[in-house]
């Protein structure tokens, strides 16, 4: 893949406050040249928050779905900075984290390369390979005791479609074909075999789905929505029309118009009615903000992450255009000669390294992570010159187990 001309910061965060009027995912700070993009219809999807449990009351309908509430993420004020040079040098991902890291084959003989969609258990992780761009046409298990690789099933859709949104649901996979318009779900035995379309059809392109019970939640730009498992007809769930659920119950619409603006700064609970409100220091810019947290810059240009409450702030080694899961920024180092991309999880302040030796001036196939706030549970990355995947389940970041 050729390689980008160069911009300045102000160019990265104009930029990126356009994408995300459109309902883009937000990049991180400086995107190396070569990385692969994502084409507009998925973008849009991108942005849309990871759903959790909804409990809803409809017209002649009523069913309760069980959640686990995260813990709230905690930014210790008498911790000192991160600065860079704590960050350049650190060891790779799988050294710092080594229980939410799995490192995969990222390809398989005769199939091609392997991209990462969901963690079944401790040893078993479902990876796909691609027929067109983003579009998986079959899917494998890998698994991490063994280091051998199985097909699950072959996954069908015609041109125009997406597949989408993989789930492991007992013992059966779940996923969402899309077109610009709606979306269809499938569903196959995990251990292997034919895939099968449920029932009925989702009148909107949904973001990803969480399992809570026997039904499907998802946020989609229409709204937040839920599903039976088993397929049918969707409902809206109360208070959620035109929000983005980013981790239940908080749900809010990303609307910022410029730099000025702050993302998700008011926030709706869709079980209690509560609101959370964010209000912004003097000459705050850039201020994107999770459930728990809100990153951004000082009028200064220097670069923060704080509770939304405003208690807890601390300053960051560089730019951060959201967290993954209310904790993670992803920092860029260009060295000479090469490039690498660090993960730094802001609560503790350990980070790891992608250990992507990227050239600066190389052609060519790589991925780096774009850490960005609606992403909840996984971030996974090719790494260059290795026929290896790297993945972290920021679930077992952010729970220490």
């Amino acid at each position: 893949m050729s390689q980008e001309p160069a911009t300045t910061l102000e160019d990265d965060l104009r930029a990126t406050l356009r994408r995300a009027a459109g309902h883009a995912p937000l990049a991180p700070p400086g995107l190396l040249a070569g990385v692969g993009r994502r084409s507009r219809r998925r973008a849009r999807i991108r942005l849309l928050a990871s759903a959790a449990a909804v409990a809803v009351v409809t017209a002649g309908t009523v069913f309760a779905v069980r959640y686990e509430k995260p813990e709230p993420v905690v930014v210790n004020p008498s911790l000192p900075a991160i600065t860079r040079e704590q960050v350049v040098g650190s060891p790779a991902v799988e050294e710092v984290w080594p229980h939410a890291v799995r490192v995969v084959p990222a390809t398989l003989k005769g199939v091609g390369r392997l991209r990462a969609l969901a963690l079944v258990d401790d040893r078993t992780t479902l990876l796909s390979t691609w027929g067109s761009h983003e579009n998986a046409n079959a899917v494998y298990a890998y698994d991490q005791v063994t280091r051998e690789t199985r097909k699950v099933t072959d996954v069908p859709t015609r041109r125009g479609e997406i597949s989408d949104g993989f789930l492991v649901v007992g013992d059966r996979l779940i996923w969402h074909v899309s077109t610009d318009t709606g979306a269809v779900m499938w569903e196959a035995p995990l251990s292997g075999g034919t895939a099968r379309r449920l029932p009925g059809r989702l009148p909107h392109v949904p973001a990803r789905m969480e399992v809570r019970g026997d039904r499907f939640v998802y946020s989609a730009q229409e709204g937040v929505f839920s599903v039976p498992l088993t397929g049918g007809r969707p409902e809206p769930v109360p208070g959620g029309q035109g929000l983005f659920l980013l981790e239940w119950p908080w749900a809010g619409a990303f609307e910022p118009s410029d730099m000025a603006e702050i993302a998700f700064r008011r926030l709706v609970n869709l079980e209690t009615g509560e609101v959370s409100e964010v209000t912004p220091d003097p000459g705050d810019r850039t201020v994107i903000c999770g459930v728990t947290t809100c990153s951004g810059l000082h009028a200064d240009g220097t670069p923060f992450v704080r509770g939304r409450d405003g208690t807890g702030e601390r300053r960051l080694p560089g730019v951060s255009f959201g967290l993954a899961a209310d904790r993670i920024m992803g920092l860029d180092d260009s060295r000479s000669g090469e490039s690498e991309q660090y993960l730094v999880d802001v609560a503790t302040g350990r980070a790891g390294s992608l250990e992507l030796d990227m050239p600066l001036n190389a052609e060519g196939a790589y991925t780096t992570i774009a850490v960005t706030v609606d992403r909840r549970d996984m971030l996974s990355a090719h790494r260059t010159g290795a026929r290896t995947l790297v993945i972290i389940d920021l679930r077992r970041i952010v729970s220490g187990r």
